[in-house]
C-alpha cells in the first residue's frame, strides 16, 4: 500500500478535500434547519447523518474530535450544546434526535442508550484551551446527571451495563450466544416493539428493521463489554473534570466508580483461555471477539498482563491486524467475519479504529499505534484518490474500491482519518 501519509502536500489536499465535503454537508443541514420547527432552540451542528437528517450523539462526539484540529471555524461547541438542550428532565440524553430535536427512540428501551462520550469531548476541549472560561463548570452538572441517568436505566444488579445492538452503535454485529433461536434470544429481554420508535419515524424505521425485533430484544440478558467500559471511560473523564473544577469529593467518587466497574468487568467479562474481553451472560463470557473490547484499553479497564494480551490480539494478523486495521469482528471468526458485504461484521470503522488507537497509546504502544494509524489513513487516502470522496467504512482487506455497503461523502466521523490523524501523529 502506498504511504500517502509521508507526503505533506497530499496530506493537506486530502484534509482540505474532506473539509470541503464536511462544510457542504453542514450547509445542507443548516438550510434544512432554518425551514423546520424545533422542540427547543438548536444551534449549528456537525453533519452526522441520522434518519431524515437528524443527529447522533456518538457520531457528533467523534466529529468534534476531528473538528478541533481543522483550520477555520467549526461549530463543535454548539453541536455539543444541542444535546444538553434536548436532555430529558432527569438528564438522560438519547442516541439519536430528529432535525427538530425530538428523540427518535424511546428512552425506556436500551436502543436509546448512546456511548456516554460528552464528558470526554468537554475534557479534551478544555485541556486544549478550546472552550471558553466558565464552560466546564456550566456543563459539569449536565454531564453528571446524564451519567447518573444512564446508570439508573441500564445498570444491572452485578454493576455492569446492558445495551442494544443499535444503541451500542455496531448495528448488525451478533452479540447473543451462537445458535440461539429468535425465541430464546428474546426471552428475558426488554422487547423491541414499534412503540420504541417515535410515532413520526415509526413506519420507515420499523420497515428498515426488517423483522429483526428479536435481535434488538437481546439486551439486559447480558453484560455488554462496550457499554460497561464506556461508563468506566465516562467516569474517568468526569473525575478529571472534577479535578479541574476543584471538586475533590466528586473526583474521588468518580474514581471509586471507575475502580468498581473495572473490577466487575475483569471478574465477569475476561476469558483467560483466549486472553480477551467479551460480553457475558449467565453461563459466562460469550466468545465473540469484536471491537466492543477495544474500549477496555481506552477506559483503563485492561491493565498489566491483560492489557498486553488485548494488544497482542490487535497485533495479530489472524485477528485484528489486517492490511487495514482494525476490523470490528476478528478475522478468525468462522461465521461473522464478512469484510466486503456487511455493515459492521468485520468492517473497519472510524470510531472504533480511533478508540483502538487511543487505547494502544494508553498501553504505551506508540510505535504500533502510529503504524496502524498510517495503514488506516493510507487506505482512506487511496479510496479518496480513486473516488474523490470519504467513505463511511472501509474493508480491512483492500483499498482499491469501496466495499459493498458504505456511504459516500461521510464527513461525519469519516474525517477522523484525513483531519485528526495527521495532527495527532505529527504528519503535518
Amino acid at each position: 500500500m502506498k504511504d500517502y501519509s509521508s507526503d505533506k502536500d497530499f496530506v493537506r489536499r486530502f484534509r482540505d478535500g474532506a473539509l470541503e465535503i464536511a462544510r457542504r454537508k453542514m450547509d445542507d443541514v443548516a438550510a434544512h434547519q432554518a425551514e423546520i420547527a424545533t422542540v427547543v432552540p438548536l444551534g449549528p451542528r456537525m453533519a452526522t447523518g441520522g434518519h431524515f437528517g437528524g443527529f447522533f450523539l456518538w457520531d457528533t462526539v467523534f466529529a468534534v474530535m476531528w473538528a478541533r484540529h481543522a483550520p477555520g471555524e467549526w461549530p463543535f461547541l454548539s453541536a455539543l450544546d444541542n444535546f444538553y438542550a434536548v436532555a430529558e428532565p432527569d438528564g438522560f440524553i438519547g442516541r439519536e434526535f430528529t432535525p427538530g430535536g425530538k428523540p427518535v427512540w424511546s428512552s425506556h428501551h436500551p436502543v436509546a442508550f448512546a456511548p456516554p462520550l460528552l464528558a470526554w469531548a468537554e475534557r479534551v476541549l478544555f485541556d486544549e484551551g478550546r472552550s471558553p472560561a466558565g464552560r466546564l463548570a456550566a456543563v459539569y452538572p449536565k454531564l453528571k446527571r446524564h451519567h447518573e441517568a444512564c446508570a439508573a436505566r441500564f445498570r444491572r444488579d452485578d454493576g455492569l451495563y446492558y445495551c442494544d445492538g443499535l444503541g451500542c452503535g455496531m448495528d448488525d454485529i451478533p452479540r447473543a450466544p451462537r445458535g440461539m433461536t429468535e425465541e430464546e434470544m428474546a426471552k428475558g429481554g426488554i422487547p423491541m416493539t414499534a412503540e420504541c420508535v417515535a410515532p413520526e419515524m415509526r413506519e420507515i424505521i420499523w420497515e428498515w428493521l426488517g423483522g429483526r425485533a428479536a435481535h434488538y430484544s437481546w439486551n439486559r440478558q447480558m453484560a455488554w463489554i462496550d457499554a460497561s467500559s464506556q461508563m468506566a471511560f465516562d467516569a474517568l473523564h468526569l473525575a478529571a473534570i472534577a479535578d479541574a473544577l476543584a471538586l475533590p469529593a466528586d473526583a474521588a467518587a468518580w474514581r471509586a466508580e471507575h475502580a468498581a466497574l473495572a473490577a466487575a468487568i475483569n471478574a465477569t467479562c475476561w476469558d483467560e483461555a483466549t486472553g480477551f474481553y467479551y460480553d457475558a451472560w449467565e453461563k459466562g463470557p460469550i466468545l465473540r471477539k469484536t471491537a466492543a473490547a477495544f474500549w477496555t484499553l481506552a477506559a483503563r479497564v485492561a491493565t498489566g498482563e491483560r492489557a498486553a494480551r488485548v494488544v497482542a490480539a490487535l497485533k495479530d494478523p489472524a485477528q485484528f491486524n489486517r492490511p487495514v486495521p482494525f476490523p470490528a469482528v476478528s478475522a478468525d471468526d468462522p461465521e461473522d467475519y464478512l469484510p466486503e458485504t456487511s455493515y459492521w461484521r468485520g468492517v473497519v470503522w472510524p470510531p472504533t479504529d480511533y478508540i483502538a488507537l487511543i487505547g494502544l497509546r494508553e498501553a504505551g504502544e506508540e510505535a504500533f499505534a502510529e503504524d496502524a494509524a498510517r495503514r488506516y489513513y493510507n487506505a482512506n487516502a487511496a479510496l479518496w484518490e480513486k473516488t474523490g470522496t470519504v467513505w463511511e467504512n472501509v474493508s480491512p482487506e483492500q483499498c482499491d474500491h469501496p466495499k459493498e455497503i458504505s456511504g459516500r461523502d461521510f464527513c461525519g466521523w469519516g474525517a477522523l482519518a484525513p483531519v485528526a490523524l495527521p495532527v495527532e501523529f505529527g504528519w503535518l
